[in-house]
Order: structure tokens, then sequence, then C-alpha cells
């Protein structure tokens, strides 16, 4: 009953842990330009507030490398985002088909949501950057549609991952630990949305984690394991 959706989420789960890598390797390095309580360049740029914040995260040696390792990353995003939105779409299925949760229909829409928040997010960021080097341009209607989609993004994840942990809870240990990981996750968001800085890192930390341990669930997922 489960078979398709598993080999689908196995094969997305190679697919993003590469991407991932891609992307780690692509996506610019921090240069004391990023806000406070900030050290990834890429979350501090979605999270990004302030146009004197956008100034200071080009203040680099290289700022036109800098830009070019932006706009690469923010295009191989697209992929990326595809790939982890299938992803727990497919864990949502998987969850739908062993107890018949309806909830997952509700986590299926929050997939959609997530995909489509982060494709204008990207645009955004490419107005933004676009802009440089931000000599008598007004930025301030890119920075709030910037600010509306990276929170419905991370809110529909933060959302989704919440809907699966009534699930993971009631499993073996280690299914133990990703239900707690999905609560915190929720509670990060709320946390991270009040205060910005540090707090968006731990939150982004989370949800990275909690995909590594979706990509582990997959490929060690027996049905009968899952339940005590």
């Amino acid at each position: 009953m489960t078979k398709v959706p598993i080999l689908i989420a196995r094969s997305i789960g190679v697919c993003l842990a590469i991407c991932a890598i891609v992307l780690m390797l692509i996506n610019p390095q921090p240069e004391n330009n990023l806000p406070e309580g900030f050290f990834t360049p890429i979350i501090a740029f979605e999270f990004i507030q302030t146009p004197s914040e956008v100034v200071q995260f080009f203040q680099v040696s290289h700022p036109e490398n800098y830009i070019q390792g932006m706009l690469l990353g923010n295009w191989i995003d697209y992929g990326f985002m595809t790939l982890y939105s299938g992803l727990l779409a497919c864990i949502a299925v998987i969850i739908l088909r062993i107890n018949g949760t309806k909830t997952m229909y509700l986590a299926l829409l929050f997939c959609l949501t997530m995909l489509a928040g982060d494709a204008v997010e990207n645009y955004q960021i490419y107005r933004i950057i676009r802009l440089y080097p931000f000599e008598q341009v007004s930025m301030a209607d890119e920075l709030h549609w910037l600010n509306v989609f990276t929170w419905l993004k991370w809110g529909a994840i933060a959302a989704t991952f919440l809907l699966f942990t009534p699930f993971f809870l009631s499993g073996k240990p280690f299914h133990k630990i990703i239900g707690l990981l999905c609560l915190s996750c929720f509670g990060l968001s709320i946390a991270a949305l009040l205060q910005h800085g540090i707090l968006n890192e731990i939150f982004a930390l989370n949800v990275v984690v909690l995909f590594l341990c979706m990509i582990i669930f997959v490929f060690t997922f027996k049905q009968k394991s899952v339940r005590n």
C-alpha cells in the first residue's frame, strides 16, 4: 500500500541530498557582512529586513562574485524547493495510507503552499539583487514581499511538521525523536517570527535536521516498525 510513495520518496531523498550539497558549495560564505545573529548568508538574506542590511550584505571583498553565487544558487533552489516539498508530500501520503489521518490532506496543501511561497521568495531575492549597487533606489516593496513569502514558505514547512507530530510520537524511539523535533520546529517558528536574529538560524537548522531525519525515515521505513 505504501510501496510506491516510499520508492518515490527515496528517489527524491537522494536527489534532495545531492542538491543540498551543490547549494552548499555554490552559495557564498559569510564575510562579516551579515545582520546580527546570522551566520548563514542565504538564511540571512531570506530574513533580511532593512535596506541598510541589504547594502551591508554586499559589502564584501568581491561583490560581483558574491552576486553571481547568490543568483546561481537562487536558480538551483527552484529544483531544491520542488524536491523538499515533494518529499514532504510523499510522507504525507505514506501517513495517510497507514492510518487514514485526514489532516494529511491539509499537509498536502501546505506542501503546495511552501512550494509557491519559495518560488515567489526566490523571485523577490532576484529582484533585490538586480538593484545592486543600490544607489538612489527604493527597495521597500521588494523587502516587504520578500518577508511575506519567506514566512509563507517557512510557516508552511513548520505547520507540515506539526501535522506529522502525532504519527511520529506514536512510533519507535527514533520516530519519537522526529516527533519531538517536529514540535520544536513549530515552536521555534513562532519564536523566530517574534524575535529576529539567531532564532531564525536555529529554526532553519531544526528544519535541516528534520529533512535529514525524513530521508533516513523513508530509507529505514518498515510499516510494522512504525508502531509499538
